[in-house]
């Protein structure tokens, strides 16, 4: 009956993508091959009928399971093919079909089971569709730009942009680019999205949403546990069609038996026993929906295979298979760079940060999944927007979805946001660095290399600390980093043998947690300046107190300084170290100290309503000018006061010491009319405080300066002269009534060494005054606390603060 069977192709289309496929669209070479003539070959393709033996050996040549490809053209009856036990073309198809129902079946409840909710931090599970907001993809991954430093550096907008992205790469919704996209790579940094978006891919498609006509199945790479993984068991297992390992015993064995194909004498046995075998192959459901091109098969997180070797093979598995079953769509997901190997006709895209208005429905989708009103959720948003808003490093923070993740937690736990912003840098680091990724449990995971593998995680921010602040030395570009600058300093810091290896540490750190990421070809930066700005704060704390002096002196560095601030409001942490720094350089110093006691005791004897910290920066910036003879305005004396946002009433202690400037400038000047000049003002200063003398009742004081006054010449003309002769002896005189009485116009002597290490301690501390002074720089608590104990003496800050400054810290 067979013989009388004749067979017509029913499937041109994959015929002739088979004959594209194995015979570069040839049929005189497949003709060759089969030894038939072209005439049947072309036949063949005409769809006319042929004799079932000469087109049961096309179709093996061209790799088609010859029952899916054909219809009976015999007169011979159906029934008595059935009757022999093979099934017809029409059976087949039912066969088909019946198989496809229950695969899609078995599919759907899986993803819906096993796919369709998502932990939160938190620990609770959500469903993904009540969190989801449609990712946006770059249409190219920025690493791949050919850009210089300079103009990367121009698209950096360090108050609006702070990542630096602008416009420069065009958007596109997820969804859109996954339906265009046959075979697609998403990309991303850890937490960026990746997995929700393909979970929310696959529940698409259960809902009939997404590629309905196709079978969604989703394969999670961190679960490979087996070296000998491969990946068309995996396939297999997921759709309940266990006959993947079916299908690669096949395949060996047919392709043992093609390399043995011309051995004499045995072609003919040959050639027939790898026909059965294709025939079974061909036979296998899993086999006829990869080649019918049947599947939608959603791959996560190619980064989350547990070692490099395995990931190697993996990502040769996948080359092949596309490769073999291309009528098939892939969609892949993998952190940055990971991919070494991306699969012919693939396309790459990357996940982009979350706009604006993506952050605002994340945040509202958060809170109502998480059992709050629409109305409540709303007002949760507006609270976190307000705060961002006034903090652009928290804004900057919001853009991934992970660490928005964190902020609305912390939201729900707390009831705000913590003004002390660096306990939630801390979280959020931790949480890329360590915790995020032990949720994951991927066991072995040696992503990247061995070295930084091996770090602890105190180890990991040690070397992101340094990193940072080298970086931040350069005030121009403190953002960008050439790969061969930040590859050495790496290998520098782990002791590697080349910078060379240098470059793989840094391709680990972006792939295990993503706080480095090449912005463009060759050229890195923190994901989030802010984590940067925290790192390069935490350098700082980590300096000695000579060391942090030193820095904080540097113009350079203040101007650092002021940023950091900014992005890490209130930054309490960073000056209570920089006023603790600034007392301890002075502590074993005992004539400044003998100085600064002066000022102490001198600000303690005032009795007035402005605070002892303004007081005490008057009479030290007062004091420290007269021991430099410089014939300044006294108004330039109050610079520090000023500062401190104060003003003050200087009543007689102001007037005794203009007395003494003028007394000072008669010494300084030789031009005669200036001297006249000065002559009249010393007297105009004398009367002064004659009169405040006589409004403090002080009588002494009024007839010590009425004898100075007196001493005066009358007529102004003869001043030079009598100052000549008894100038120091009268100067001497003031001030000796100033010090009696007021307890001021002391010479110091300082030498040269003192005056500038004074001078230094009064600019640190103006310095950090200025600090304080900008808006949310500081909670009010350390505010007054610092605020309170400026320009004290190293024994009175030792007895008001012995914790901090007892004798064991003293260096």
């Amino acid at each position: 009956m067979e013989r009388s069977r004749k067979l017509a192709l029913t499937n041109w289309t994959q015929a002739n993508d088979a004959l594209n496929q194995y015979f570069a669209g040839n049929k005189s070479e497949l003709a060759k091959r089969l030894g038939m003539s072209r005439t049947t070959v072309t036949a063949f393709f005409k769809q006319e009928p042929l004799r079932e033996a000469e087109f049961r050996k096309i179709c093996f040549d061209l790799r088609l399971n010859w029952q899916l490809v054909s219809e009976v053209k015999s007169s011979a009856p159906q029934l008595q093919q059935e009757e022999a036990g093979n099934p017809t073309p029409l059976q087949s198809e039912k066969i088909f079909e019946a198989i496809l129902q229950r695969v899609r079946n078995h599919c759907r409840q899986k993803i819906l089971s096993q796919h369709s909710r998502m932990r939160l931090l938190s620990g609770e599970e959500i469903g993904v569709d009540q969190l989801y907001v449609d990712v946006w993809l770059l249409n190219r991954p920025p690493h791949t730009f050919q850009i210089s430093q300079s103009k990367l550096l121009e698209t950096f907008d360090f108050r609006n942009d702070r990542l630096g992205l602008g416009d420069r790469i065009r958007r596109n919704t997820g969804f859109e680019i996954a339906n265009k996209n046959p075979k697609l790579v998403i990309l991303g940094k850890p937490g960026a999205g990746k997995t929700t978006f393909l979970k929310h891919l696959a529940v698409d498609w259960c809902k009939g949403q997404f590629q309905p006509e196709l079978i969604a199945v989703l394969i999670e790479f961190r679960r490979i546990q087996d070296e000998h993984w491969y990946l068309l068991d995996a396939l297999g297992k997921e759709l309940d069609l266990n006959n993947g390992h079916q299908i690669r015993a096949l395949k060996k064995q047919i392709q043992a038996l093609e390399e043995n194909l011309a051995t004499t004498g045995e072609v003919q046995q040959r050639r027939k026993e790898i026909e059965d075998l294709w025939y079974q192959l061909n036979a296998l459901p899993l086999q006829v929906l990869l080649t019918k091109g049947r599947f939608l098969i959603l791959m996560d997180g190619l980064d989350e295979v547990p070692t490099d070797a395995l990931r190697g093979e993996v990502q040769r598995q996948l080359y092949e298979i596309t490769k073999e079953y291309s009528k098939n769509r892939f969609i892949l997901t993998c952190r940055t760079q990971v991919m070494t190997l991306i699969p012919t006709g693939f396309t790459s895209v990357e996940v982009a940060d979350f706009s604006p208005e993506q952050v605002q429905k994340f945040v509202q989708n958060w809170f109502v999944a998480n059992g709050q009103s629409d109305t409540e959720a709303a007002q949760q948003w507006e609270t976190l927007s307000n705060l961002a808003n006034d903090n652009p490093a928290l804004k900057e923070l919001t853009v991934t979805p992970v660490l928005l993740s964190l902020m609305c937690l912390v939201l729900q736990d707390v009831g705000e946001i913590p003004s002390e912003m660096t306990w939630l840098y801390k979280k959020g680091i931790k949480l890329l660095l360590n915790r995020w990724n032990e949720d994951k449990k991927i066991a072995e995971w040696e992503m990247g290399s061995e070295t930084y593998r091996q770090l602890s995680i105190e180890q990991k921010e040690e070397l992101l600390i340094k990193i940072a602040a080298r970086k931040f030395e350069n005030p121009k570009n403190f953002a960008l980093f050439e790969q061969e600058e930040i590859s050495a300093e790496i290998a520098q810091f782990l002791k590697l043998a080349h910078p060379s290896e240098g470059v793989v540490v840094l391709k680990a750190i972006e792939a295990q947690h993503g706080l480095l990421i090449e912005r463009a070809d060759e050229l890195w930066s923190f994901s989030h300046l802010t984590f940067q700005e925290h790192f390069t704060v935490q350098w700082l704390t980590q300096r000695s107190p000579k060391q942090l002096t030193e820095i904080i002196s540097n113009s350079q560095w203040q101007r650092v300084m002021n940023q950091l601030v900014n992005s890490q409001s209130p930054a309490d942490r960073l000056l209570e170290l920089i006023k603790q720094a600034i007392d301890r350089s002075i502590a074993n110093e005992p004539i400044v100290n003998q100085f600064l006691t002066w000022v102490f005791q001198k600000a303690e004897s005032i009795q007035t309503c402005y605070r002892p910290a303004a007081i005490r920066a008057f009479y030290f910036v007062r004091a420290l000018d007269h021991d430099h003879d410089h014939d300044h305005d006294l108004d330039f004396a109050l610079a520090l006061a000023l500062a401190l946002d104060l003003d003050l009433d200087l009543d007689l202690t102001r007037a005794l010491a203009l007395a003494l400037d003028r007394a000072h400038a008669l010494d300084l000047v030789l031009e005669r009319d200036r001297d006249l000049a000065l002559a009249s003002a010393l007297t105009q200063a004398l009367d002064r405080v004659l009169n405040l003398a006589l409004d403090y009742n002080t009588s002494k004081l009024v007839n010590e300066v009425e004898a100075l006054r007196a001493a005066l010449p009358k007529d102004s003309r003869e001043i030079l002269q009598w100052w000549k002769m008894q100038g120091i002896q009268w100067t001497k005189q003031l001030r000796k009534v100033m010090i009696e009485h007021r307890n001021i116009g002391h010479r110091w002597q300082f030498t040269d060494a003192q005056k500038q290490q004074l001078q230094r301690y009064y600019d640190t501390n103006t310095f950090l005054t200025d600090l304080m002074n900008t808006k949310g720089a500081v909670s009010s608590s350390v505010h007054t606390e610092i605020e309170d104990t400026l320009l004290l003496p190293w024994d009175e800050l030792q007895r008001r603060q012995p914790e901090i400054y007892g004798q064991r810290q003293v260096e």
